[in-house]
């Protein structure tokens, strides 16, 4: 059984910038039943393509992509998209592509959102979630992420529409009501520096 540390700040996760050397791996993750089923697109088996898209995002100042790391094995991803450091705010998303750490997906977004909030020093977050992925939602509204809105039919998959959840947690909202998770903090690697506190 997996069990995830959360004592005292502690953890086990790590956030490591997605590299070329994790290419294979992520295409597996990403062509696989359980995470593909929740993306908006399919993709190939095609590590050229996934090269191409690396490089592409590489170059990209407004997203950031981390591979999540639990005691040294890497997990899953976790992305930032449409960065706006002018506003101050971004979407993200994440998933665990090893079945046997599906566990540790509940304890991710702690992490990320003292990293988002306390050290980015953001102020709004905004994710997309597809309407029959429940637990996801659940697991971001207990977060404190609330629902903005919903897209109908805004995804075609294998012939079928499926909705969309738009949902939002500000820096305040996550501030003055989840101090009891102010505490868990775990390595994030940024671009030139490695962010620890």
């Amino acid at each position: 059984m997996i069990l995830l540390k959360m004592i005292g700040g502690e953890s086990f996760l790590e956030f490591t910038l997605l590299s070329e050397e994790y290419l294979d791996l992520i295409m597996k993750w990403r062509t696989s039943e359980h995470v593909t089923k929740f993306m908006y697109t399919d993709i190939e088996p095609d590590l050229n393509k996934q090269k191409k898209w690396f490089e592409k995002i590489n170059k990209d100042n407004t997203q950031l992509n981390w591979v999540i790391f639990y005691k040294d094995n890497p997990i899953g991803l976790i992305s930032l998209n449409n960065i706006d450091y002018i506003h101050e705010k971004a979407s993200s998303g994440f998933y665990i592509g090893e079945l046997e750490y599906s566990i540790v997906s509940s304890r991710i977004l702690p992490y990320f959102l003292n990293f988002y909030f306390f050290e980015m020093k953001f102020n709004k977050l905004v994710i997309e979630v597809l309407s029959i992925n429940e637990s996801m939602l659940k697991m971001d509204y207990h977060y404190g992420f609330r629902k903005v809105g919903t897209l109908t039919q805004h995804i075609k998959k294998d012939g079928i529409y499926y909705d969309v959840e738009v949902l939002e947690i500000l820096k305040d909202t996550w501030m003055n009501n989840y101090q009891k998770y102010h505490k868990l903090k775990a390595p994030f690697e940024s671009r030139g520096k490695n962010s620890n506190e």
